[in-house]
C-alpha cells in the first residue's frame, strides 16, 4: 500500500509536458520570415519578389487593372497575362479563406514585417515612455488607409501602396530598390512602434490588416472561452492589441471575433483558469 501511495504520488509530482501556443507562432514566424527573406535574396534577387508573397499587393492589382483578367497584373517572363492574373486571384482567394475561418491569423502568425515590428517592440527601451495621443487611438483609421489606397490604386493603374508600404524598405530597399517615401514611412513606423509597440502600425494604420480585419469580424474559428470568467482582466492587460476580451467577449459568452485580434495566443496563456481556447 505504502509502494502504491509513493507512486502514485510521484505520478502526480511529474509535470504534463506541453508546447505553449505561442511558441508554436513564434515557430511560423521565423519560417514566413526566413521565408520571405529567402525569395528577396536567395531565390529571386529582385525588389518584386517580396510584392509577389503580398496579398495586399494582389488586392491593389486587381483593382489597378480594373478587374480585367486579361490583363497583365505583374510582370513574370515565360508566363501568359492571363494565367498570372487567375493565379493572383487564386492566390488573394487563400488568404481569404484563412482569414474567414481564422480571422487575422495573417497578421500575427505570417506577416514577416509585423514580426519585424514585434522584434522592435520587444527590445525597445523606451516603450511605453511617451503618451500616446488619444486622438489616435482609432483602430477605424486603417479600413479609411485601405479604401484610399485602393481608389488610388484603381484610378492610377498601378499598385498606389507601394510607394509607400514601409516593409518595401526592408526587402525592397536591400535589393537596391530605394522608395523614399517607404523610407520615411518606414522610419515613422518604426519610431512609433518602438514607443507604443506594433500595434501603432498593425491596429491603426495597416491596409492589409483592415482587409483581414473585414473577415475577421465574421470568421469561424475564434477565440472561445470554455469556462466561467473570474474578471481578472488579465486577457486584456497581456493584449497587444489592446482589444477588452473580458468586457466585450469572454464575459458576454462570445467569441472573439475581433476586427483587431491577430491571435498571438498571450490571452490564452495569460489565463490563470485557463478557460480560453483555440480553435
Amino acid at each position: 500500500m505504502k509502494e502504491d501511495s509513493t507512486q502514485r504520488n510521484k505520478v502526480k509530482g511529474v509535470k504534463k509536458w506541453e508546447i505553449k501556443p505561442t511558441r508554436i507562432r513564434l515557430l511560423s514566424q521565423i519560417v514566413f520570415l526566413t521565408i520571405s527573406i529567402s525569395m528577396t535574396f536567395l531565390l529571386f534577387s529582385r525588389a518584386t519578389a517580396i510584392c509577389w508573397a503580398d496579398p495586399f499587393w494582389h488586392l491593389q492589382a486587381f483593382f489597378a487593372n480594373r478587374g480585367d483578367l486579361n490583363t497583365k497584373l505583374f510582370i513574370f517572363e515565360g508566363l501568359s497575362s492571363e494565367r498570372i492574373a487567375i493565379f493572383s486571384v487564386v492566390y488573394l482567394g487563400i488568404f481569404i479563406v484563412l482569414a474567414l475561418l481564422f480571422g487575422r491569423l495573417f497578421c500575427g502568425w505570417i506577416c514577416p514585417f509585423g514580426t519585424i515590428l514585434q522584434f522592435i517592440e520587444e527590445i525597445s527601451p523606451i516603450r511605453n515612455k511617451l503618451h500616446f495621443p488619444d486622438e489616435l487611438k482609432d483602430p477605424d483609421l486603417k479600413y479609411l488607409v485601405l479604401l484610399g489606397f485602393l481608389i488610388l490604386s484603381f484610378i492610377s493603374s498601378q499598385e498606389a501602396f507601394c510607394e509607400f508600404c514601409p516593409a518595401g524598405t526592408i526587402f525592397k530597399g536591400t535589393t537596391g530598390h530605394i522608395l523614399y517615401f517607404s523610407v520615411t514611412v518606414f522610419l515613422i513606423v518604426v519610431f512609433s512602434v518602438a514607443i507604443h509597440g506594433r500595434k501603432v502600425w498593425c491596429s491603426y494604420l495597416c491596409p492589409l490588416g483592415a482587409f483581414f480585419g473585414l473577415f475577421s469580424r465574421i470568421h469561424i474559428f475564434g477565440i472561445r472561452s470554455t469556462g466561467e470568467c473570474i474578471k481578472c482582466l488579465t486577457c486584456n492587460k497581456n493584449c497587444p492589441m489592446d482589444i477588452l476580451i473580458a468586457e466585450k467577449y469572454i464575459q458576454e459568452g462570445k467569441p472573439i471575433r475581433d476586427g483587431d485580434c491577430i491571435k498571438c495566443m498571450r490571452c490564452i496563456e495569460s489565463c490563470p483558469k485557463k478557460i480560453l481556447k483555440f480553435p
